[in-house]
């Protein structure tokens, strides 16, 4: 389903629903600059889900009582996005303060009082991983804070994933768990997605675009507007309708909900969640039998895992992590011997089919960190530490991330071991598979790294420089990393 002509009424109506606008167009095609093919064909993920358990691990060891209210906090993070995003008024900002207050004032009241349990939590999330806190608001236009919003596109969750792209970041999809609807999960995902997309367009303005229309879509749309900003391309209608909206919304959204007393709306009081602390349990297992041996109430455990569809956890894996109140944390890990005797037996054949449905979802115990090719930068860490974690020099971690200097920054993504770029042994060929992809048609694209100039990709797809420019419409030599380049077809 195509949705580049919907009708302005769909878009004025569509925030009302309980999942927000939910039609973005990330849920619609996979990224394929940003995928990379294994030798069976599957895709290898951006994000490993030993990732996203790390970060559970990280997230649990803290507390969100002392988070810094939403544009109160004055850091790099906060000043990138108004350096990148200024929050400005204009035509079609007001449009959107005017609908909101005005014309559907009980839904985004319904808006800020569903998400005000939760906005602690993924203020802290975003904040660590780098990202601008005001970006809590993307998720309150893309769901309406329903946890079980699903669009027609079949994005799922808070942040609105479809299942290929949720994979990518690390999110488990398959018929026992869904893990777009942990708000959790979905939020560490989708703050290294929106990580991403920002280093690879340098602009809050065209991630968020590419967070609702996809890559590709905001690529083409630069190159054919022959412009990077905003603005100029609404004002050229070069970008899909929903896209040239979806900025303003966000915006009135954050306006709103940092002043709602301004905007006749009433400031939400209800208290933050309960903090919850992953778990590790005998996997696959049922919430009843760990209810049962561990003493924890089987609503409990149905509430805080509202992921796992048919209240069992998964199998295919050893162990699978769970959100259990802290209270009943020493009481689950001393029946650890007790609930591995429970483990349910899964047939063969199901079990098979889930681990293929599954793949790259093992739990981290079975994933050892030396396996691992990358580290996402968290906020507070320095190249000290990331290199004693992973037993390495801080000379090595700059070497191979052609670092000119220890700074780095939060969200930042670090190789931690030769790939098969660094391996002198690659060949041409799959030094070249590693970094590019190539679609249906034989047309290609190719993400830019660090170190990278025109003349050494034209060699690497047998082009001229004349041409690579040519293709991509640069009049300058000038590289950014993370920028992604077409290719020469059938290279």
């Amino acid at each position: 389903m195509k949705l580049k002509n919907l009708n302005p009424l769909f878009l004025s109506l569509c925030v009302a629903l309980p999942y927000g606008c939910s039609t973005t167009s990330h849920k619609e095609e996979s990224i394929a600059t940003a995928e990379v093919e294994n030798d069976d064909g599957s895709v290898q993920p951006e994000v490993e889900p030993v990732e996203i358990d790390e970060a559970l691990d990280d997230e649990g060891s803290k507390s969100t009582e002392n988070v810094p209210e939403i544009g109160t906090e004055e850091d790099e993070i906060n000043q990138a996005l108004k350096n990148g995003i200024p929050i400005e008024l204009n035509d079609r900002v007001e449009k959107w303060i005017d609908y909101f207050v005005n014309k559907n004032p009980e839904a985004f009241q319904r808006f800020m009082d569903r998400g005000q349990p939760y906005k602690k939590m993924v203020v802290a999330m975003l904040r660590d991983r780098g990202i601008p806190t005001e970006l809590y608001y993307l998720a309150m236009i893309e769901s309406g804070f329903v946890l079980h919003a699903k669009s027609p596109m079949s994005a799922v969750g808070f942040w609105q994933f479809i299942p290929a792209t949720g994979r990518r970041y690390g999110l488990r999809v398959d018929n026992y768990v869904d893990e777009r609807r942990d708000p959790r999960r979905a939020t560490i995902a989708a703050a290294m997605y929106l990580s991403d997309l920002n280093n690879v367009f340098d602009s809050w303005y065209l991630a968020l675009s590419a967070y609702n229309a996809g890559e590709m879509r905001i690529m083409n749309a630069i190159m054919r507007g022959k412009s990077r900003d905003f603005w100029q391309l609404v004002k050229d209608k070069q970008l899909p309708s929903e896209t040239m909206d979806y900025i303003p919304k966000f915006m009135a959204a954050f306006l709103i909900g940092t002043n709602p007393e301004k905007y006749g709306f009433r400031r939400p009081t209800a208290e933050p969640n309960e903090d919850l602390v992953a778990v590790s349990v005998p996997s696959p297992i049922s919430l009843t039998t760990i209810s049962e041996y561990a003493g924890v109430p089987l609503v409990t455990l149905q509430l805080t895992n509202p992921h796992l569809n048919k209240g069992v956890t998964p199998p295919g894996t050893q162990n699978y992590k769970i959100w259990v109140p802290k209270a009943f944390v020493n009481t689950i890990q001393e029946n650890q011997e007790r609930l591995a005797t429970a483990r349910l037996n899964i047939s063969t054949k199901v079990a098979a089919v889930e681990k293929v449905q599954s793949k790259h979802q093992q739990h981290p115990q079975e994933q050892k960190v030396s396996s691992r090719k990358f580290h996402r930068v968290k906020r507070g860490e320095h190249l000290a530490m990331i290199a004693d974690k992973y037993g390495m020099t801080v000379g090595q971690l700059k070497v191979f991330n052609r670092l000119t200097s220890s700074s780095i920054r939060p969200g930042m993504k670090l190789k931690i071991k030769a790939s098969e770029i660094a391996d002198a042994g690659s060949s041409s060929k799959e030094k070249i598979q590693a970094l590019a992809s190539v679609d249906k048609k034989g047309s290609g694209t190719y993400r830019v790294r660090r170190g990278d100039n025109l003349n050494e990709i034209a060699k690497r797809f047998g082009m001229s420089v004349h041409s690579l420019k040519k293709m991509n419409k640069l009049r300058r030599t000038d590289l950014r990393v993370g920028q992604v380049l077409r290719v020469a077809k059938n290279s």
